[in-house]
């Protein structure tokens, strides 16, 4: 008996060793096989009259985003991102919950800065990665200052500072296609009023309807879930692929939204989307 219980032992620990060894190669290794973008194509000399497909492709910068810095006389904030998106950056692997839940974050100084936040704008990075697994992260903007977030499993839904979102080591602002300010305020002022203060459910989206009365039992959400109940009150269906489980895959390939800033991240992808 005591041979059998110690083979039992020593099975549970060699088995825990190879599985916390696997947890960190997949994390360390296999999650970083496409991170930060670095564009592989020629840098262009800009100028106020480059088309705003030039612009995009050498800044990150979509149309608002470009429109707001030129009509400002800020032309060289244009030029300096345009620098910044070309230059390799310092990226480091950062805890979130131990060596399950990393992200990705710029090292050193804050790269790039967000240029055009709005109130109902939607901020997502995919710089956060479980068991290799780079998933992503989403937000909701409420204001130029503030995101409300599901941060991680254990918390409530939060409202916290944007200023965050540049250290990752790529972000992508995205806005509902032919919104006006007014919905993206009224989507905004619902979210921070209702969605605030929610348990993080992982689950969320599985189990009944899709989209629960808030007052449901066992009511929560996730990052990308949140982004997407907020918008499907008002009728917009941002799931990409309609699906039960809401990604920041989903939400960033999604028909109903445009870029209003990319960094880290290949901008010829949103041309063939159609972005």
């Amino acid at each position: 008996m005591k041979t059998r219980l110690k083979k039992r032992v020593l099975w549970i620990v060699v088995s825990f060793i190879i599985a916390f060894a696997l947890i960190i190669i997949l994390q360390k290794f296999f999650a970083h096989c496409e991170g930060f973008f670095t564009p592989d194509y020629p840098q262009a000399d800009l100028s106020e009259e480059s088309d705003y497909e030039l612009i995009f492709l050498q800044t990150g910068l979509g149309r608002s985003a470009a429109d707001k810095l030129i009509t400002q006389g800020e032309f060289q904030v244009i030029l300096d991102i345009q620098d910044t998106f070309f230059r390799s950056a310092d990226v480091e692997c950062v805890s979130l919950l131990g060596w399950f839940t990393r992200e990705d974050r710029i090292e050193g100084k804050v790269a790039i800065p967000l240029v055009d936040l709005q109130p109902g704008d939607i901020i997502l990075t995919l710089s956060t990665h479980s068991l290799g697994w780079r998933h992503g992260h989403a937000g909701l903007v409420l204001d130029e200052d503030s995101v409300l977030e599901c941060v991680t499993l254990g918390k409530d839904s939060v409202i916290v500072d944007a200023s965050h979102w540049n250290t990752y080591s790529n972000f992508a602002v995205l806005r509902v296609k032919q919104s006006d300010e007014e919905l993206r305020e009224e989507v905004a002022f619902y979210a921070k009023e209702n969605l605030c203060g929610i348990p993080y459910h992982l689950s969320s989206g599985f189990i009944g309807e899709k989209a629960p009365e808030l007052d449901a039992p066992q009511f929560g959400m996730h990052c990308s879930y949140l982004v997407w109940y907020a918008w499907n009150h008002f009728g917009y269906d941002l799931d990409s692929d309609g699906g039960r489980l809401v990604t920041s895959y989903d939400l960033l390939h999604s028909g109903y939204l445009e870029v209003v800033q990319i960094y880290g991240m290949d901008p010829r992808v949103f041309i063939l989307d159609g972005n």
